[in-house]
């Protein structure tokens, strides 16, 4: 997730947009700002992955908190699929959301 998201939406958000199909704003300054924001909200749960690898105490709530997300992230697609308002990537990632929850059930610690 930090090189394929995090990292690409800080360094080049609008290269981003154009890579997924989003019709990039007259005014960018706002995307730019959303995508960087987003870029370095995945940027610290990806480096934060690895700390929790590493601590015990902490995977518990890591793995809650990733759940939370994928939830809602997939909520989020469908929603966008359903009102048409997304590029055809955008929809494809419900699938993507859908699996990285179940994997994450899968390795969710007993």
């Amino acid at each position: 997730m930090l090189f394929t998201f995090g990292l690409p939406l800080i360094l080049a958000p609008m290269s981003f947009l154009r890579l997924f199909r989003w019709e990039i704003p007259e005014q960018k300054a706002l995307a730019i700002s959303l995508g960087r924001s987003l870029g370095v909200f995945i940027a610290i749960m990806a480096i934060f992955a690895f700390k929790a690898a590493q601590t015990p105490a902490a995977q518990l709530f890591f793995f809650d908190l990733m759940l939370w997300i994928f939830g809602a992230m997939l909520l989020l697609h469908i929603y966008g699929a359903l009102r048409k308002v997304q590029p055809v990537l955008e929809t494809a990632e419900i699938f993507m959301w859908l699996v990285l929850g179940l994997v994450t059930l899968g390795f969710y610690p007993a």
